[in-house]
């Protein structure tokens, strides 16, 4: 499949990834929210003529504490905060609980688009320049025979840890992302988050479309997520297909703390799973043409553009089909020289360069291939290409890999018996430009 692993990520980071700034500015609401509350319940408690204790700790929730809050274009942020009050410092009732912190939020009178609402699972503010933060309630609990214990004011108290969610995502991403310690591994760490925005960039990229929500989608993609060790795009498109195969079978999400209890309980949520599966019958084929060999750069990019609907993928097509151009002028493809240097340990110092293909290294040994011997104007992409040989590599299902990036220095381990070849070719706007190949012996042990 063509690969596009380095304009999706480029698109991560300019277009869904937060960055720091938004997520400093979406700090700055919560910590605002939360000062109010404390202000406001010492101003009612006055009006009242009764004393209201504030809170004694906050916990980020939702995807803000999961670290998937995508970019909005309309700054329509939803930012989930659970405050934990002792038992004794708020009302017998669960809704009870909920009004006194809406009302001490009113209290304050502050920039609200709409005053603040005690709604179900929580008091929602509304800010008037876009977001809105979810103000989740919970009590502190304790007796001698079950020690401490939290409570959510839902419909009624519920005994439930704010921190579970996001504990169970960290975990999934963790042991389910390709772990880039590992030397054929060349994504970069937490492959399962980006996957997870991409696929909420995806349900999110039309307007008019009504698909599930943040929680929905997060459990449903983590659930059939499929990694990929040296592409992005690739675990992206699999996931996609698994996704798809999933809702043809099952439109039910079930919670990930609980088989128990369905995400997708409500009717306008079951007709959301099923529009997002009619979305991804229709956009999978879109994506088909990256299959076709004689398929280009931006034809790639504007198959892309079809699934995320956002101006980066035309432009990124313009402009490189205006490099094509350029280069399909001069019809040449560079030689390399690519030199290898034996280590003991990745990144680790240098013991000799390998030289004769006809020397056999010892299993265990690290490699630094390097290009060397000619100028490359910058943007371009490297993509390195393992072919290894062999029954070893065989059994492992390693006898072809690659990783695509934009340095020109790639560390391999040597790991299987037999003759291997290292692939080198550099790419501007998909076209190889140069490429060179080195062989490389491992012996039995």
């Amino acid at each position: 499949m063509y690969g596009v692993h380095k304009a999706l990520n480029d698109f991560y980071e300019t277009h869904v990834r937060l960055g720091k700034t938004r997520r400093d500015k979406l700090a700055e609401y919560r910590e605002n929210c939360l000062k109010r509350l404390e202000e406001g319940l010492k101003k009612l408690g006055d009006e009242r003529r009764q004393e209201y204790c504030t809170y004694e700790r906050a916990v980020n929730q939702g995807s803000y504490a999961m670290s998937t809050l995508n970019q909005h274009p309309n700054n329509e942020y939803d930012i989930d905060v659970a405050v934990i009050f002792k038992g004794e410092n708020l009302p017998t009732t669960a809704l009870e609980a909920r009004k006194r912190v809406a009302d001490a939020i009113l209290a304050t009178n502050g920039n609200f688009l709409k005053d603040p609402e005690a709604r179900t699972n929580a008091v929602t503010v509304w800010y008037a320049d876009g977001p809105h933060v979810d103000m989740a309630i919970y009590r502190e609990m304790s007796s001698f025979w079950e020690g401490t214990w939290l409570e959510h004011a839902s419909s009624d108290w519920k005994k439930r840890n704010p921190e579970d969610i996001k504990n169970w995502f960290t975990t999934a991403v963790a042991n389910k992302s390709p772990d880039s310690d590992w030397p054929w591994v060349s994504v970069s760490q937490g492959q399962l988050r980006r996957v997870v925005r991409w696929v909420k960039a995806f349900a999110r990229s039309r307007t008019k479309w009504s698909l599930p929500g943040g929680m929905i989608l997060t459990a449903v993609t983590t659930e059939v997520y499929r990694p990929n060790n040296t592409r992005d795009d690739m675990a992206l498109y699999d996931t996609l297909k698994a996704l798809l195969i999933r809702l043809e079978s099952q439109l039910d999400v079930s919670s990930p703390l609980d088989s128990s209890i369905l995400l997708t309980s409500k009717p306008e949520y079951k007709a959301q799973m099923k529009r997002l599966r009619e979305r991804l019958e229709w956009v999978l084929p879109e994506l088909e043409i990256l299959k076709n060999s004689a398929c280009t750069y931006p034809q790639a990019l504007r198959a892309w553009g079809k699934v995320f609907n956002h101006p980066f993928w035309g432009e990124a097509a313009d402009d490189a089909e205006e490099e094509l151009k350029e280069l399909a002028k001069a019809e040449t493809v560079v030689p390399l020289t690519l030199v290898v240097d034996v280590a003991a340990s990745q990144e680790g110092p240098i013991k000799f360069r390998y030289r004769d293909a006809n020397v056999a290294l010892p299993k265990g040994m690290h490699l630094k291939f390097s290009i060397e011997g000619v100028q490359l104007q910058r943007p371009f992409e490297v993509r390195w290409v393992v072919r290894n040989t062999g029954d070893e590599a065989a059994a492992a299902n390693q006898l072809r890999r690659e990783a695509i990036s934009s340095e020109t220095v790639h560390w391999e381990h040597t790991s299987y018996k037999g003759l291997h070849a290292m692939v080198c070719e550099v790419l501007k706007s998909g076209q190889v430009v140069a490429r060179g190949s080195r062989r490389i012996r491992v012996a039995a042990k």
